[in-house]
């Protein structure tokens, strides 16, 4: 399964023009098969831009339903509707692709805020950055509430990098939570054993976002 992030970048002014472009993708995406995980706006951070997660087999699945979608005659109408009425809506468009590790759980959205987060690992560190998460790291944080929706690597680009979500009810949750599992005597331990040899983590970033109104309809 490869997972594709995606995030537009709205042109000044154009963030409304944006959601319903997006608003009305979501609903052919799932007519063409184009499976989502869900669409995000970031709850704290930059404003002005969606993110959003497609899911597909492999990458001939995803040339095949991306051709679909783009020929699709509605999908055609409402790019030239809305070029007529708002010119260019899109500034620039990233896009990461991704392949689940192998303890990631299938990633589902239950939570009202979600934490994108990104950990380069310190070089020749990420196995074991891997087996932390995998016998310590994911049953800590299922212990102190958080959910666990994906943990990937990426397919191009950064190779030691891991990145993941995670899911709250809410952003005060998310704080009690983090707070609780940095001070589990479990944790600790987990993290000293598993850094006799030198810390694992070189950089981290993270991202805190909250569904879109259409998320759920991909």
């Amino acid at each position: 399964m490869i997972h594709e992030w995606r995030t537009y970048e709205a042109m000044p002014g154009k963030v409304m023009a944006l959601n319903t472009h997006l608003e009305v993708a979501a609903r052919l995406f799932k007519k063409h098969g184009l499976g989502v995980v869900g669409f995000w706006t970031e709850d704290v951070g930059t404003g002005g831009q969606i993110t959003y997660m497609w899911k597909y087999e492999d990458m001939a699945e995803r040339q095949k339903k991306l051709a679909a979608f783009a020929t699709d005659t509605e999908w055609k109408q409402q790019v030239e509707e809305e070029t007529a009425k708002e010119g260019v809506i899109v500034a620039r468009i990233h896009n990461t692709m991704l392949q689940a590790t192998p303890y990631s759980p299938e990633p589902q959205l239950k939570g009202k805020v979600q934490e994108w987060r990104i950990y380069d690992a310190v070089p020749s560190k990420l196995p074991d950055l891997h087996n932390r998460f995998s016998n310590h790291t994911l049953g800590l944080f299922a212990k102190h509430g958080m959910e666990n929706i994906g943990y990937w690597t990426e397919v191009f680009g950064t190779s030691n990098r891991l990145v993941y979500m995670l899911g709250y009810p809410s952003l005060g949750d998310r704080e009690k939570s983090w707070a609780a599992f940095m001070k589990d005597p479990d944790w600790q331990k987990a993290r000293a054993e598993s850094e006799k040899n030198g810390t694992l983590v070189a950089k981290v970033a993270n991202r805190m976002l909250r569904p879109t109104s259409y998320s759920h309809r991909g």
